[in-house]
């Protein structure tokens, strides 16, 4: 219980967390939320750390050659040039040239190695935390995605993990090349003239306060277009699946109004980054470079003038050509600040997701299952205090079946769903076997058993892919004489048989027949524990006689809990309870509740 009640409040906190919006964190919580950030980008970039090492080894190579071409140039135009007699020495001349030449192959090929390697590098983390993310959302508890929608999860699966790809290519090429080369720069700038080294040094933070607003109205405006567009996913994938109750009702009209408003105010939001960008682009940042060579170019002319040049030409080529480089860079990484304050909001959330609580899964393992199911007090509430269960007192016996009536939200479906421990208790005990369910390893207790619901959900593949769920240990043979026991020969009169083509959602079956392949998906597996959720409320009655023999048969030996619409269906079970407001009013066979003329004896005259 406390289990529960731990993983409830930590719901809640991430839940609060991701519908704030940038502008609501305070600068304690932005700091809070980057260093969690950066502890597991650091964590993921070194299961590869080896690619990121051998990164920064080819992207100094890479610098180093990069700033080798013009310092060749500047001894071309120093020592190997002279006015009206061209070159002094051909032959050294001509070997500079050479050397130059092989410096801009060497920086092309040590580029692409470079771009190739952060490029591998990026992709491989993307990979390790996409299958985290996948793995980790398996494990969830059933009401994380009673409260989220798909549409978001899907996002956070699939868009914001390529997010994060980006923010590691950010990361490692921009970021990583714009500091080393510009520290190599600086230092070969002060070690030619001190004076050039520090006016470039000077107007870095020139550069820096220019990122720092640009960053500042990115963040915001790619933030609110993340919210609006996770926003209109969810709504567009809601909409795809309710197609058929939206045209139905005739809402096509004020769903679309929904979508085009969070279409709008995504697409507002793209109109700010777009004069953003126009400001902030090549004019602020080469505007600055510009000034600082423009300073250069006024510093060498006041003393050449004057006799005395600070340097020579060479060595103002060399400034003007690393300077148009570095600004050149600095544009670049400009450019993608915007995409990096966009990646690491998505990095924000995929880690966040990561450290939503799975279901705790206990230590206690029963090799057989004997189904003993005993409810002590248990009370349950799906929105903390809104309880729908009271007080829940019923002892099941191993072998035993039990139907459990009552109208609609009364708790049927409730009490299965703690059965199959889908959720943790509020307050109570139930145990299975006469161990508490939060000390029993739910993932071995469920091997053996099955639950068949109201509407099943039928995958994308063959009849036998639907019935063995992928289960290599049951053969298309099994699968096949489950299907005949639950009567389900019809579908393998179909082309193909067992091997018919089923589409998304069991498109091209009837709901008839969709049932019957949950039920050989249940049958198939021999469950000591099996559950039928009003399993039979989308058959016909000639099917329904079908399923209820091969019901009839697979409850022998084992303990099987039913809810029904059809009371007719259930009149040979050991024990009804019937339920009202998540309370039990009623308990027995179906005689001694019919002599007792109350609730369940009135609900059977009705049905």
């Amino acid at each position: 219980m406390k289990a529960g009640i731990m993983i409830w409040s930590r719901l809640k906190s991430w839940e609060a967390r991701m519908d704030r919006q940038y502008k609501d964190f305070t600068k304690e919580e932005l700091k809070a939320r980057a260093r969690f950030r950066n502890k597991n980008l650091l964590k993921y970039a070194l299961k590869l750390r080896w690619m990121l090492v051998f990164g920064f080894v080819i992207t100094i190579i890479s610098t180093l050659a990069e700033l080798a071409g013009p310092y060749i140039i500047s001894l071309i135009l120093d020592e190997n040039l002279s006015e009206g007699v061209g070159a002094i020495n051909p032959r050294f001349f001509y070997s500079l040239v050479a050397i130059y030449f092989l410096s801009t192959i060497i920086v092309a090929i040590v580029r692409y190695v470079m771009n190739l390697s952060f490029a591998k590098l990026a992709n491989g983390i993307a990979y390790i935390i996409r299958r985290d993310v996948f793995e980790h959302m398996l494990k969830l508890p059933v009401q994380f995605f009673d409260k989220y929608p798909a549409g978001k999860i899907v996002n956070r699966v699939t868009n914001d993990t390529q997010d994060i790809r980006m923010l590691f290519q950010i990361l490692f090429f921009d970021l990583i090349t714009t500091f080393i080369f510009g520290l190599g720069l600086i230092i070969g700038l002060f070690l030619i003239d001190p004076i050039l080294g520090l006016v470039t040094l000077l107007s870095l933070p020139l550069a820096y306060i220019v990122m720092l607003d640009y960053k500042k109205k990115s963040t915001r405006y790619n933030t609110d277009m993340r919210t609006y567009r996770s926003a209109y996913n969810a709504n567009f994938n809601e909409s795809i699946q309710n197609m058929e109750i939206v045209q139905s009702f005739n809402n096509e009209e004020l769903i679309f109004e929904e979508y085009d408003d969070l279409n709008t105010k995504h697409y507002q939001e793209g109109e700010k980054l777009s004069v953003l960008y126009g400001y902030s682009s090549h004019n602020a940042t080469s505007s600055i470079g510009n000034l600082i060579i423009t300073l250069a170019l006024i510093y060498f002319g006041y003393s050449y003038l004057g006799g005395q040049a600070a340097f020579t030409v060479g060595g103002l080529y060399i400034f003007v050509d690393y300077n148009r480089k570095l600004y050149s860079y600095i544009n670049n990484l400009l450019h993608r600040v915007g995409e990096l304050e966009k990646a690491k909001s998505a990095a924000d959330q995929v880690f966040e997701l990561l450290e939503v609580p799975s279901y705790p899964v206990g230590d206690k393992e029963l090799e057989e299952l004997k189904g003993h199911i005993h409810f002590d007090q248990v009370s349950f509430a799906y929105n903390e205090d809104d309880y729908v269960l009271h007080d829940i007192n019923l002892d099941i016996r191993p072998g035993q079946s039990v139907a459990f009536v009552g109208h609609t939200g009364s708790g049927k479906s409730t009490i299965m769903n703690l059965i199959y421990g889908f959720y943790p208790i509020n307050h109570g005990l139930l145990t299975i076997d006469k161990i508490p369910i939060d000390q029993l390893n739910m993932e071995m207790a469920r091997k053996q058993m099955a639950i068949v619901f109201q509407n099943p959900y039928i995958f994308e593949g063959s009849v036998y892919e639907n019935i063995a769920l992928f289960d290599e240990s049951i053969s298309k043979k099994n699968a096949e004489l489950a299907l005949i026991q639950v009567g389900g020969e019809g579908i393998l009169m179909k082309n193909r048989g067992i091997d018919a083509y089923v589409q998304e959602g069991g498109g091209g079956f009837s709901s008839g027949e969709k049932q019957l392949i949950s039920f050989a998906r249940a049958m198939v597996r021999n469950p000591k524990i099996l559950v039928l959720d009003e399993a039979t409320a989308n058959v016909d009655s000639q099917t329904e006689e079908f399923i209820q023999f091969g019901v009839n048969q697979l409850k022998k030996g084992r303990t099987t809990l039913i809810i029904a619409h059809r009371l007719s269906t259930i009149k040979d079970v050991d024990k009804i309870v019937v339920l009202e407001n998540g309370r039990m009013i009623e308990e027995g066979d179906h005689q001694s509740l019919i002599e007792k003329q109350g609730v369940y004896a009135q609900m059977y005259k009705e049905s």
